[in-house]
């Protein structure tokens, strides 16, 4: 039986960092907005989306994976600056800013081992925007928080995550780490 899983992969934020970003969606909140937030346990920044993957070549993605990364050293990234997509006037998707020459660079290394839809400047995203009440206020809060700092930690590894979508919200679930030298 062909058994496909939704698949990708991504830098874990760790806990600390993830305190607070919940503690600035905890500002957004009050906001006149209609958001999906990402979840504190799901927070993570996309390297590479592979979609759809056959159950059977997973093993596979797995050794690639770890030879994408057997030579890249340990880096340190910063998270801060709000990242507006598609644009300050059309806004789907609020996000913070990776700071980081060694991030695309990893991006690229690993699409090219495992293949995916990747974005070299990635981002943390916040949440999807279902709606905006008041622009006024939004575009106020952005001002204020444009250069917001989240903090800054060293990637040590990429993981191969499952991702099982539910009405609730996606689960993951880590499936394999590969560790950077």
């Amino acid at each position: 039986m062909n058994i496909m899983l939704r698949l990708f992969t991504c830098v874990k934020v760790p806990d600390e960092l993830r305190e607070r970003v919940v503690a600035f969606q905890n500002e957004m909140i009050k906001l006149p907005i209609k958001v999906k937030f990402v979840e504190k346990e799901n927070l993570h920044l996309t390297v590479t989306f592979l979609g759809d993957v056959n159950e059977d070549k997973v093993e596979y993605l797995k050794s690639q994976l770890d030879l994408s990364v057997a030579d890249v050293k340990k880096f340190n990234l910063k998270l801060e600056g709000l990242k507006i997509i598609p644009n300050e006037n059309y806004i789907k998707v609020l996000g913070i800013q990776v700071v980081s020459e060694e991030m695309p660079l990893l991006i690229k290394k690993v699409a090219k081992y495992i293949g995916g839809d990747y974005h070299e400047d990635t981002k943390l995203t916040l949440c999807r925007v279902k709606n905006v009440i008041d622009k006024r206020k939004i575009k106020e809060f952005i001002e204020k928080n444009r250069n917001v700092k989240i903090g800054e930690f060293e990637v040590q590894n990429v993981a191969l995550m499952k991702s099982i979508l539910t009405r609730q919200g996606p689960i993951y679930e880590t499936i394999h780490e590969s560790f950077l030298k």
